[in-house]
């Protein structure tokens, strides 16, 4: 027990160095900062969907569907965050052998690591669980005290569940990594498929909502849990009252993980080994070389790191997709768009400040350039030997992210005023401040990773999802949005829609120009430094 709490520890602060910023000294404060935005993060995003969701489950006499969807909600998000770094932790993580050399067991060792995954996904299940517990006891739910109390021990056995999914998903995909020769297309293609996965899930998640408030499906949509949706049926019972059951549900939970830790642990080294040595090398042909300008090969070379790297790809990438299939739904529903908002209670909101924050939340996501500089990695030294000066390479990765955002961002605007038949010059001033805000948010991302650089990972999922540059530049992103929508808002009631969008324009465009030029001097010289 005492090596597997130390072993357990050190993974623990392995984890937290992966956030750190600055010196030996800040590595564990700055660790559980980091720690404590994602948690912030996740108790905005639960409770504003939580009491949103909470009021219709009310109104048509379901609320307890409230504890079957978030807590499945929180499963889906934790499996998604945490499905590539078992793939790294577990099985690709560097120190595999020394500590398997180590007189401990294989056992112990492969639960130690599975702690770190079970840490991460406990912050997903813990903040996004308990806002929809607050929402259950303020729409009228029973159980008071000992409800608040059933929550906080069903809570980390349900956490138990993304990460044996986790688990096995990080497995599948380092076994079929090493069996095929192009590892990152398959890490694309099964990438791919989970973030269809979570699309279509999300998607029949809204109809069923749309369907309740409309009273056209009630206790339908619990009958259709009872294939996968079991282990959420039982923790919803056992949380609401049911001691036995919550008993039931917290032996369940605790099986799958030791039974699949012990089935790992008898041939850990072995499939190590396996996993390591099936890959297939490279066929390498010859060809004619083609010649490029200096910012086109710049702009290549960052193509190429991006839609080579799964995880850097649907991490950053997603606000991209749904930018697309938002305009392209907007045009498709037409005139119902505006019906289906007033039926959600938006129907006397401004259409335009609305649009622009969504526009704007979507964007926050597409943060490319925080993690540009940290992939680089320990090759950093060959894009500065280049013939490149420093202020063009971090114009092209900066105009790398603008190239892929606009497209999108233009597609989307165009289907927004189609959709909820906004004006000319209102459709205008929303391709406006998008534009705007991508060129804010470019900039603003590459500052930070100049600023927070982490070169020194062990694998591209450590630095996309779990350095500082990779989450103060999407939190960054988001608090702007926020911001936006506060400004515009504000100033509606007074100057009207388009002016008080103008204006956050044209504030974005300042702050992109700011950025801009510090990176044209003091971020030259700092990427000159690393």
């Amino acid at each position: 027990m005492r090596k597997f709490l130390i072993l357990a520890k050190v993974q623990l602060r392995l984890l937290l160095a992966s956030f750190h910023i600055g010196g030996s000294r800040k590595k564990a404060f700055s660790g559980w900062a980091a720690l404590l935005l994602a948690a912030g993060l996740c108790v905005y995003v639960s409770g504003m969907y939580s009491f949103a969701l909470g009021g219709q489950l009310t109104e048509a006499g379901c609320l307890e569907l409230l504890l079957l969807m978030m807590p499945a909600m929180a499963v889906i998000a934790g499996l998604v965050f945490t499905a590539f770094a078992a793939q790294g932790v577990v099985f690709g993580g560097r120190d595999a052998d020394l500590l398997l050399s180590m007189p401990v067991s294989a056992f112990t060792v492969l639960l130690a690591k599975l702690m770190a995954l079970y840490a991460e996904n406990l912050v997903f299940c813990t903040f996004l669980v308990l806002p929809a517990g607050a929402a259950w006891l303020w729409f009228g739910g029973e159980g008071g005290v000992l409800f608040a109390l059933r929550l906080v021990i069903g809570i980390p056995f349900l956490t138990m569940l993304p990460t044996v999914l986790s688990l096995a998903a990080g497995f599948l995909l380092s076994w079929l990594g090493g069996r095929f020769g192009n590892r990152k297309a398959v890490n694309l293609l099964l990438y791919g498929l989970m973030a269809a996965a979570v699309f279509y899930l999300a998607i029949q998640v809204n109809m069923g909502v749309s369907a309740i408030a409309a009273g056209t499906m009630g206790a339908g949509l619990t009958a259709s849990l009872n294939g996968w949706g079991v282990p959420f049926q039982l923790f919803q019972r056992g949380v609401c009252g049911d001691w036995e059951t919550l008993v039931m549900f917290c032996l369940l939970s605790l099986v799958p993980v030791l039974l699949a830790a012990w089935l790992f642990a008898k041939n850990y080294q072995r499939v190590l080994t396996g996993l390591n040595s099936h890959g297939k090398r490279t066929a390498y042909r010859l060809g004619r070389l083609h010649a490029a300008g200096r910012r086109k090969a710049l702009l290549r070379k960052e193509a190429a790191r991006y839609f080579g790297t799964p995880i850097y790809l649907f991490n950053t990438g997603i606000g991209l997709i749904v930018l697309i299939i938002a305009g392209a739904a907007a045009v498709v529903m037409g005139g119902s768009l505006r019906e289906q908002l007033a039926q959600a209670g938006l129907g006397d909101s401004p259409l335009l400040t609305l649009s622009a924050a969504v526009v704007g939340f979507l964007l926050s996501t597409v943060a490319i350039t925080g993690s540009s500089i940290s992939l680089e990695g320990q090759n950093l030294w060959i894009l500065k030997e280049a013939p490149v000066g420093a202020r063009e390479a971090l114009d092209a990765k900066a105009g790398f992210q603008l190239l892929l955002t606009c497209p999108c961002l233009v597609f989307c605007s165009a289907g927004l005023a189609w959709g909820l038949g906004l004006t000319p010059a209102e459709g205008a001033v929303l391709t406006l401040f998008g534009l705007a805000f991508a060129g804010f948010t470019a900039p603003l991302g590459l500052a930070v990773n100049l600023l927070f650089p982490k070169l020194d990972a062990v694998n591209d999922t450590v630095v996309v999802k779990q350095s500082a540059a990779a989450m103060l530049a999407t939190l960054g992103g988001m608090g702007s949005a926020l911001a936006c929508a506060a400004l515009a808002w504000g100033l509606t009631d007074t100057a009207g829609e388009l002016t008080s969008l103008s204006v956050c324009a044209v504030i974005l465009l300042a702050g992109g120009g700011i950025l801009f030029r510090w990176l044209h001097t003091q971020g030259a010289k700092r990427f000159a430094d690393l």
